[in-house]
C-alpha cells in the first residue's frame, strides 16, 4: 500500500479514540515550542510571540514536560530497544517546545489510562500522545487539536479475508486497548448496524502489540485502532493484515493541558499555528507519511462524542 493510498483512505472516513498512561520513566530532553487561543480557532490577531505567552511558572523552569504512552507507532514508539521515543507526536511537541523557547522533557508511561490523571494532577504540563478530544473530557482538561483521525478495523488475511464490511463483524469479537473510548464507539456502531442478538463483542488489553496477539491466537477476529496506526502496521508487515470496512467516528487528537492552565493552552495554540504557518508542521506530516491527516489551523476543544 502506497503512502498516498494510506492518506486517501484515512481522510475518506476517519475518526479514533485513544489512550491514557501509568508509571513514568524520563526518556528524553529535547528542545520544542507552541502557540494558541482558548475555545476558538487561531489567535491570528495576537501580536504576542508564542514564547512570551508561556506562564511564568513554566518559563522559570525552562522546561515543557510531556507525558506519552508508547508504543503507538508511528505516533510514539522506540525505534530501537531502550532507545529514545520517536514519532509524529514527539516531533510536534519538540517543535512546539522550540517555538516556546523551552526544553521538552518526555516521560513514558506503559498505561494509557494514567495520561489524563497526570494532566489533572499537574504531574505533567502537557500530554501529546494521540488522545482524542472528546467533549466529555472537557471538565478537567482541555485540548489543542492537532491531528485528524478515526476508528478502523484490521484483520489478518490468513483468517479473516472474507470480512469486508463493518457489519461483517456482527457476532464476532474485536480487540481494543483499555483506557480508550473504542468500546463505547463500537457499542454505538454495533447498535446501529447489527441485529440485537449478534452485537460486535470486544476484549480489552493494555497495548497495541497485545491487540495483535489476541487476533493472531484467535481470541479476536480483528483489532480496532486509528487508521494512521493500522497503516503503519500494514507497511511493516506487508501482506499480513487487511482493513475491514470503513473508518468511522471522525474526531481529532489533541495536545492535553490542565483546565487551570488556560494561558499555557493559548501559548500551545499560538505555537502550533506558527508551525503551520512556517511549514514546520507540514514537514513533520510528510516525514511520517501522514499528509492527509493534518489540521489547517489549531483549535481548542473542538470536541466530539466518542
Amino acid at each position: 500500500m502506497s503512502n498516498s493510498q494510506r492518506g486517501a483512505r484515512r481522510r475518506g472516513d476517519v475518526s479514533l479514540v485513544r489512550r491514557s498512561g501509568a508509571s513514568l520513566v524520563v526518556m528524553a530532553v529535547v528542545t520544542g515550542g507552541a502557540l494558541f487561543s482558548l475555545g476558538t480557532s487561531a489567535s491570528a490577531s495576537s501580536k504576542a510571540s508564542p514564547s512570551s505567552m508561556v506562564p511564568a511558572k513554566i518559563r522559570a523552569t525552562g522546561k515543557l514536560r510531556d507525558m506519552v504512552n508508547s508504543p503507538y507507532t508511528p505516533m510514539e514508539y522506540q525505534a530501537t530497544a531502550g532507545g529514545a521515543i520517536v514519532g509524529f507526536d514527539i516531533d510536534v511537541a519538540t517543535a512546539l517546545a522550540k517555538e516556546l523557547k523551552l526544553k521538552l522533557v518526555v516521560t513514558n508511561t506503559p498505561n494509557f489510562a494514567e495520561l489524563i490523571p497526570a494532566v489533572e494532577s499537574s504531574r505533567t504540563d502537557i500530554v501529546d500522545s494521540s488522545v482524542i478530544d472528546l467533549t466529555s473530557r472537557h471538565g478537567s482538561i482541555h485540548f489543542v487539536d492537532d491531528f485528524v483521525t478515526g476508528t478502523q478495523f484490521l484483520g489478518l488475511n490468513s483468517s479473516s479475508s472474507t470480512l469486508k464490511s463493518n457489519s461483517s463483524l456482527c457476532g464476532k469479537t474485536v480487540a481494543l486497548q483499555s483506557g480508550t473510548s473504542y468500546a463505547a464507539q463500537i457499542a454505538a456502531l454495533s447498535k446501529s448496524i447489527c441485529p440485537s442478538k449478534k452485537p460486535i463483542g470486544t476484549i480489552s488489553v493494555t497495548s497495541p502489540p497485545e491487540q495483535q496477539t489476541q487476533v493472531q491466537i484467535g481470541r479476536a477476529v480483528a483489532l480496532a485502532q486509528g487508521p494512521e496506526i493500522n497503516g503503519a502496521l500494514e507497511l511493516s508487515q506487508n501482506g499480513k493484515w487487511h482493513v475491514i470496512g470503513k473508518t468511522f467516528n471522525v474526531l481529532d487528537y489533541g495536545i492535553m493541558f490542565n483546565k487551570n492552565d488556560t494561558q499555557l493552552g493559548k501559548a500551545i495554540q499560538a505555537g502550533l499555528n506558527a508551525l503551520i504557518k512556517n511549514g514546520t508542521y507540514n514537514k513533520i506530516l510528510v516525514k511520517w507519511h501522514l499528509s492527509g491527516d493534518g489540521v489547517k489551523v489549531a483549535t481548542i476543544d473542538k470536541g466530539g462524542k466518542g
